[in-house]
């Protein structure tokens, strides 16, 4: 439990958390070690760096799905096996990885379309050449991270409808590969058996025994080596954990000691060109309130929307309609960000910038936020309305309701603890994104528009219909800066953004095993 719950903790580090890991830590590491094999210098920062970056940001959810698919082995196979006299490990390696074997490809295809849908993580570390790399030690570039540097910058249509093009590329595999992975995921479904239930007597092993012996025939020696293996891959498989376990608990070290030391009044209470008696006294409060504003608006639009579309798809489960926004909601989860803020641009500002701002907004930015939430939500609060008993909707039919009666009076209030959770569980996604806001929010340095000096109180901040500062983007590019004062603000800012979003999810975790799901106690 302790581990899964740790390997959830990874899943929930922001990816821009992990490209400044990957900078401090991987980087430099590389280099020397490229050094000492006599590679040529490439300062660290390659294709080599991206991929264990990107594998361990990949690992949570092979471990989630993989997990998925064990539990869905019936139990009675496993019982089977050690029925037979097998030990913990032969009946995993014979009986349960087999059985699993689509599910836990499926989880890596999963994996796989994540990690060709990361952006920001891979563009701090992959180097961002424009060349054919030789070897995986050189640069190289990605589409995501193509798309998200060049994009905000980009003037001529020609350049933007190029970029659009790898988008649309994107998008095409990402889609392919999420379609197959499910598709092999739905294979291993199966509902698993009660762990109570006995084994077969014709495997019983005791009784063979009994039998053997009221025939006086002699059993044959039993070989120590089967214990001895099965000793040995558990302490493989236990050494697995542990070794997934350091970059997490490095990553939050790092983290915590480079950045909870480093914070002070002037972090919280001054924008990034904040002057105070021809004194520079940057700070990052414009882009935390900024930040608050873009996730409070997406979840005030998202929130209600996925909900309802949830209950739809509950209600009316075995409509066309419902199976195709269960799809919809399923691929738009495993579409890469990015490509989200590229048709936020293309609709909100390119397409209706004539008539609305033809610059980036807080309002496109919140509009990205809301499609990435949306699905999040949708998915969260139908598994919990689907664990409501049925005996609740039937007992308010026996008593006269009409049918939005136990939707909005039994239906919606039992399942709110598990809605809440995936509501804060949505936020804490968004909370860290920061490819869809650089070319839909935009950025700004002050707490208002040509407000350029001195301290303004936390409640004002740029208003929603210009250019909106957000925390990961100071992150994403102080992180990369030679200014000794800028790589302090982004720790400060990266110490700040993972402790929000590690407490939302341990607070999320803490009342789903405190209340659960309220019907689960009305049935």
């Amino acid at each position: 439990l302790t581990a899964g719950f740790l390997v959830e903790l990874l899943a929930a580090i922001p990816s821009v958390v992990y490209g400044f890991w990957g900078i401090i830590f991987l980087v430099p590491l590389l280099q020397s070690a490229y050094a000492a094999v006599g590679l040529q210098a490439t300062g660290g920062r390659g294709l080599l760096t991206a991929g264990l970056v990107l594998a361990l940001m990949v690992v949570p959810y092979i471990t989630a799905v993989t997990l998925d698919a064990l539990r869905a082995v019936p139990v009675t196979q496993r019982m089977g096996a050690y029925a037979l006299g097998a030990t913990r490990w032969q009946t995993i390696w014979s009986v349960v990885l087999p059985n699993a074997r689509s599910g836990i490809i499926g989880g890596g295809f999963l994996a796989l379309g994540r990690a060709l849908g990361e952006t920001m993580a891979v563009a701090m570390v992959i180097g961002n050449s424009a060349k054919v790399p030789l070897s995986v030690a050189e640069p190289g570039y990605s589409i995501p991270a193509v798309i998200a540097n060049e994009m905000p910058g980009a003037a001529d249509d020609r350049h933007r409808s190029v970029l659009v093009a790898l988008g649309l590329v994107l998008f095409v595999v990402s889609v392919a590969i999420n379609l197959l992975a499910r598709w092999l995921l739905k294979r291993t479904a199966l509902p698993s058996q009660p762990a109570s239930e006995p084994p077969s007597s014709g495997n019983d092993v005791p009784a063979v025994k009994l039998a053997l012996a009221q025939a006086s025939i002699p059993l044959p020696p039993v070989s120590p080596w089967p214990a001895r293996f099965n000793f040995l891959m558990t302490f493989v498989l236990m050494l697995c954990v542990v070794i997934l376990m350091v970059p997490l608990f490095h990553i939050f070290w790092q983290v915590t000691s480079a950045g909870a030391g480093q914070l002070s009044a002037d972090f919280f209470l001054h924008a990034a060109n904040t002057q105070v008696n021809g004194e520079s006294r940057p700070g990052l409060g414009h882009a935390i309130i900024g930040t608050m504003m873009l996730v409070g608006w997406a979840t005030v639009i998202a929130a209600p929307m996925g909900v309802l579309a949830a209950v739809y798809c509950v209600e009316y489960r075995k409509t066309k309609l419902a199976k195709a926004a269960r799809f919809c909601a399923e691929i738009l989860t495993g579409v890469p960000s990015v490509l989200v803020g590229l048709v936020a641009h293309a609709m909100l500002i390119q397409l209706l910038g004539r008539w609305l701002a033809p610059h980036p907004t807080g309002w496109a930015g919140v509009f990205a936020l809301s499609i990435m939430m949306m699905p999040i939500v949708l998915r969260t609060a139908e598994e919990a309305l689907l664990t409501v008993p049925d005996t609740l909707r039937r007992a308010s039919y026996a008593l006269g309701a009409t049918p939005a009666q136990p939707i909005l009076r039994v239906i919606l209030p039992a399942a709110t603890t598990a809605i809440v959770t995936g509501v804060f569980l949505g936020m804490a996604r968004i909370a860290g994104e920061t490819a869809p806001l650089l070319f839909t929010a935009g950025n700004s340095n002050y707490w208002q528009p040509g407000l350029e000096d001195g301290i303004h109180p936390l409640f004002v901040v740029s208003d929603m219909s210009e250019r909106m500062p957000f925390l990961t983007y100071y992150i994403y590019n102080y992180a990369m800066s030679d200014k000794l004062e800028e790589q302090h603000l982004a720790w400060c800012g990266a110490f700040v953004l993972l402790t929000f979003v590690l407490a939302v999810n341990i607070a999320m975790r803490v009342v789903a095993g405190r209340g659960g799901v309220a019907a689960s106690r009305s049935g």
